[in-house]
């Protein structure tokens, strides 16, 4: 097997890469950051993601394509579930070419949102918001995966996998998954080492097959800066958001997945896309999804490329990255239900016309968004033209 290492120094300290499968892929896949999260310095800053770096709308389903390719499911429909909140899009992508390439797909992902039906709890040991849930299945969502065979777990990188292990476990402990045969984990890029992939084996559902698909593979290890000193920003938000339990009507975050949604070639048409007003052709815009909902504004930036049109895509977060390394730029908006805490978007291109989105039927935020890019590219940007 060729490998090949390379060596990141980063503010908080230096990155040490063994790159065992696909490692000419880096420079298209990855970029690197310091976090400013006392639990881990370090992080990959995907290029194809649609999170830290701006994308061309058909290079993220063109990576999306890639992966659902390299999934050989045991049966013909599986039921596929994205981690919150990177991995949204990235498992929504996933889900929707999984869907057309079989006979459908149930598209799931964890969430940070208050719901009223809870059915399973997590903990992300890393990450500065630690803890997650997923909703109760839709009748109908329930209803196809009760016949899958395959449960298809999609993170943007795996280090250790025991997130995703604890996820697995839960779900197959459910009576709802008692056909699962074949547990499929899908990732960009996975750093698990022989130990650490014989310590996930082993923490996996007894009886049910595992499969492993990524893009890129290797190890790491990191040397931390002894003068790097991580502090959360007090305005960082680490809670639930009780956005949807409090809104009167239903937003479209809550048929974007988070219930379980049908795709592909099930007879249940694809979710509307966001409402926005005409845009001129010669408009080069920018895309700005918000923390989880991320794939109806990707599937609008997707078809204006696909028409022509010059437009990256990329979302918000509530993750605190410090500024060098990969990251240029940073800017704000109020997180969703919390006006007093922050999200952030990074590396923000110039120059564009942007159009926010933030699933909650909440304009102020979108606005907020919107302004804020503004005031950080005064130039060179229009409104959007009736």
């Amino acid at each position: 097997m060729d490998t090949s290492t390379t060596n990141v120094p980063l503010q908080a300290g230096d990155l040490a890469l063994r790159l065992s499968q696909n490692g000419h892929r880096l420079d298209e896949l990855l970029a690197f950051a310091s976090r400013q999260n006392p639990r881990r310095g370090y992080l990959f800053v995907s290029k194809v993601l649609g999170k830290h770096v701006p994308v061309r709308p058909t290079k993220m389903d063109a990576i999306h394509a890639e992966l659902a390719s390299k999934v050989d499911l045991l049966g013909r429909q599986p039921y596929v579930v994205g981690m919150a909140e990177t991995a949204v899009g990235l498992g929504a992508g996933v889900a929707r070419h999984l869907g057309d390439l079989h006979e459908g797909a149930v598209f799931h992902h964890t969430t940070r949102f208050l719901v009223e039906t809870p059915w399973i709890r997590i903990k992300e040991a890393h990450s500065h918001a630690d803890t997650m849930h997923m909703a109760q299945l839709s009748t109908k969502a329930a209803r196809v995966v009760g016949d899958a065979q395959d449960l298809v777990l999609v993170d943007d990188e795996i280090s250790t996998g025991k997130t995703l292990a604890q996820l697995a476990q839960a779900l197959t402990a459910q009576p709802a998954l008692a056909r699962i045969k074949c547990l499929h984990i899908v990732s960009l890029v996975s750093w698990l080492t022989d130990a650490a992939r014989e310590a996930l084996l082993a923490l996996l559902p007894e009886g049910v097959e595992v499969r492993f698909v990524q893009l890129m593979a290797g190890t790491f290890t990191f040397t931390p800066c002894p003068d790097y000193q991580a502090v959360l920003p007090d305005n960082v938000d680490t809670a639930f958001c009780d956005a949807l339990k409090t809104a009167d009507t239903s937003a479209p975050i809550e048929a974007e997945g988070l219930y379980g949604r049908l795709m592909g070639n099930h007879p249940t048409p694809e979710q509307p896309l966001p409402r926005v007003p005409s845009v001129s052709r010669d408009a080069d815009l920018v895309v700005f999804g918000m923390g989880e909902y991320l794939d109806a504004p990707l599937r609008m930036a997707l078809q204006w490329e696909r028409d022509g049109m010059d437009v990256l895509f990329q979302s918000s977060t509530r993750s605190p990255i410090m500024l060098g390394d990969a990251i240029q730029s940073c800017l704000e908006h109020p997180a969703p239900g919390q006006p007093d805490k922050r999200h952030f978007l990074y590396n923000a291109p110039a120059g564009r016309v942007p159009l926010a989105f933030d699933g909650l039927d909440s304009p102020a935020l979108s606005q907020a968004l919107e302004d804020s890019y503004r005031a950080l590219h005064p130039h060179g940007t229009a409104e959007v033209p009736a």
